[in-house]
């Protein structure tokens, strides 16, 4: 699962190659989305690699995060930015609803994250980021090493070594499950300044934008 987000009316920086209109023009639906089933491997990596050079070119069009970079970048731009990011706006970058951000908005966004990287904020955000992280993943290390002990000695007199969780008798399923909800999922969530610089860069030149 990931976050795409589209610019509204992004800034053109670079034409589209006419090999990628080609591509586009013969297996693009009705609707906008690539078929790729319908494409060779090699117009595939082709079809790529030149939207890549695309993006690259015209920042504004499309930014793309995994939910697990999202989440922290958002949650960063929301608490920097809630003066003028409304609760819909703020919500609305949690889901793939196709909430949208407007010009005016966009563009204060990349000024005040822009002001933040300068001033050397998101550098220090980034070293109290990664102390959480590291902290996080130490825990959830010992957790999986208790819940693989636990796995062990319920499956010590079983050869196949295929009892599963739930099927654990007590107090050993108890006992999984208590660990399993001590997980900290603050471990799996990455945060980087690079990833907040090419925001920055896309909330510019994007006209506003969509996230889907």
């Amino acid at each position: 699962m990931g976050y795409d987000l589209y610019g509204l009316s992004p800034q053109q920086n670079d034409n589209e190659p006419l090999q990628l209109t080609k591509l586009k023009s013969t297996f693009q639906d009705k609707s906008g989305w690539m078929e790729f089933e319908r494409m060779s491997q090699k117009q595939k990596d082709d079809y790529f690699k030149l939207s890549d050079e695309v993006n690259n070119e015209n920042p504004g069009q499309h930014f793309r995060n995994n939910v697990w970079w999202w989440r922290p970048l958002w949650n960063y731009v929301c608490e920097e930015c809630q003066d003028f990011l409304s609760v819909k706006d703020m919500s609305g970058g949690g889901s793939n609803d196709g909430h949208k951000i407007s010009k005016t908005k966009a563009l204060k966004i990349s000024r005040r994250l822009s002001k933040l990287i300068a001033e050397g904020l998101v550098d220090k955000e980034d070293r109290k980021m990664s102390l959480m992280i590291a902290k996080a993943q130490a825990s959830n290390q010992d957790i999986k090493k208790q819940m693989n002990d636990i796995h062990k000695e319920v499956n010590k007199n079983n050869t196949a070594n295929d009892i599963i969780p739930a099927k654990y008798p007590e107090p050993h399923y108890t006992n999984w499950k208590t660990l399993q909800s001590q997980h900290d999922w603050d471990g799996d969530y990455p945060f980087n300044p690079d990833n907040v610089k090419a925001f920055a860069k896309f909330c510019e030149q994007s006209g506003g934008f969509e996230i889907c």
